[in-house]
């Protein structure tokens, strides 16, 4: 992230990756999920693959040596209430409509209602009436985009229970693991159930919310992203979203059809795949028990898709990259940071299967891990910045100092540009940020947001070309 005119911007443009330049379905997706929830470039982004990891669930796994992931991908995405986190699932649940995903909404706060339970209905008439007990399927169980539209209740202890928040990080596991079972044991019988679920988790940030991501197991099972929704971006957003007032949308490069045929088109070559190397037939397969269908799937899946001789290669630098980043932060937080790495390398393996699907390729490409990667470095940064911001509004002023002291030792550790009739003392803005991350050891959002909290009141700003550079006042006298 350079620290010139694009430093102030708190939001993503999807269109920087390649991923999104490379593929037009992807960037169509994007342009109408855009028109639904303005300005939210990183959830539209993971709709995208949260809607095709439903379709793969059914015939995809990734080995991973005696094991395997699942192409499933779970999203808890935190930001501030009325930003456009309710109306994406719009978008989202019509495209899960017309490509046939079954989806439903969570509302209930009970382990019943996610894991299932018993149910007592009549059998027979009159003499020969019976009772008898029928298992009601929860939430969790079988294939389904599950939504949690207000996801602080995952959040407040008392309203969650511990339990109920296990059976969600199982949920997330392999599927067809012993890990992934939901059991819940009850006085009518055992509640057992297998979970293809993706969860679509949303929430405004509640009190504490960081205390409970640092110490819960399922943060390092989804993909988490926060929105940091300033007055600015509100008004940006605002002022976006009424110039659409009696307006026709221009015409997006790609039909809403388009995207729900490429879905419709991804689930038979998907099902074909796991039909031509197993030598089934669909009649088979469609009489087969689930069980029986994820035998096959486990089967096959070394040889559904393989990958080049860059993959390897790919996956190794990308993690050398996210360790990097690691291991430049304070070592209290770096710990605690380190444990959502796994999870991150996980993604990375997943979204790249996931860009093979996007070049209907039965390989994955070095080329494709990085493009996963130049996506999910994003979000692990969007991560540490809000973790690391830790900062409370009424920082005692002793406090407040040291971050001043810390940008006035950065200012003076750079040197200094001669921009002709300006005057001393300039730096260029971008080398002084770099200089106090290095410092500070910290990510390069925070950098930018320290800047503006303590030190904007104590530099002057000016440009040379697109060039942006700083003085702290007084050094001019």
């Amino acid at each position: 992230m350079d620290g010139d005119d694009d430093m102030a911007s708190t939001s993503t443009d999807y269109e920087k990756y390649e991923a999104v330049q490379r593929f037009p379905i992807l960037k169509a997706y994007l342009e109408h999920f855009e028109r639904t929830s303005m300005d939210n470039a990183i959830p539209g982004l993971l709709s995208f693959f949260f809607v095709q990891g439903q379709i793969a669930v059914q015939y995809v796994r990734l080995p991973t040596g005696d094991g395997y992931l699942d192409p499933r991908v779970h999203v808890f995405w935190i930001q501030p209430s009325r930003s456009g986190k309710s109306i994406a699932w719009n978008f989202i649940g019509d495209v899960l409509n017309n490509v046939e995903i079954p989806h439903t909404m969570y509302t209930t706060g009970t382990d019943a209602g996610l894991i299932g339970s018993w149910d007592t209905v009549e059998v027979g008439e009159g003499k020969d009436k019976t009772f008898e007990k029928v298992k009601k399927e929860g939430l969790l169980a079988g294939r389904k985009a599950l939504n949690f539209d207000e996801g602080s209740i995952v959040l407040t202890p008392g309203k969650f229970s511990q339990e109920t928040v296990l059976y969600l990080q199982s949920a997330c596991n392999p599927v067809g693991t012993e890990n992934n079972k939901l059991v819940k044991h009850m006085r009518d019988g055992t509640i057992e159930n297998e979970s293809l679920v993706s969860m679509w988790i949303t929430t405004y940030p509640p009190k504490g919310v960081k205390e409970y991501v640092l110490t819960r197991g399922i943060f390092q099972r989804v993909l988490l992203y926060w929105g940091d929704w300033d007055m600015e971006q509100r008004h940006k957003v605002s002022q976006a979203r009424l110039s659409t007032f009696f307006q026709k949308p221009e015409k997006a490069s790609m039909s809403k059809e388009d995207l729900y045929d490429y879905f419709k088109n991804l689930n038979l070559r998907l099902r074909n795949r796991v039909l031509e190397l197993t030598k089934t037939s669909f009649v088979e397969w469609d009489t087969l028990t689930r069980e029986g269908q994820e035998d096959l799937i486990q089967s096959c899946m070394w040889d559904a898709f393989t990958c080049d001789k860059n993959y390897e290669a790919a996956l190794h630098s990308a993690a050398d990259e996210i360790y990097e980043l690691v291991g430049k932060m304070d070592p209290t937080l770096s710990e605690v940071i380190a444990s959502f790495t796994p999870g991150i390398e996980n993604y990375l393996g997943i979204f790249s299967m996931h860009i093979a699907m996007l070049d209907e390729s039965w390989e994955v490409k070095g080329e494709y891990v990085d493009m996963a990667h130049e996506i999910l470095y994003d979000l692990f940064v969007n991560l540490i910045t809000w973790l690391e911001d830790e900062v409370d509004v009424g920082m005692k002023a002793s406090e407040m100092a040291v971050y001043k002291e810390t940008w006035q030792k950065a200012y003076q550790d750079c040197g200094e540009y001669d921009l002709d009739g300006r005057g001393p003392g300039w730096r260029r803005k971008s080398i002084v940020y770099k200089t106090y991350q290095a410092l500070k050891g910290c990510a390069a959002a925070t950098t930018d947001r320290h800047f503006k909290q303590y030190a904007a009141d104590m530099f002057t700003t000016t440009k040379d070309g697109s060039t942006v550079y700083i003085r702290m006042k007084g050094a001019a006298s």
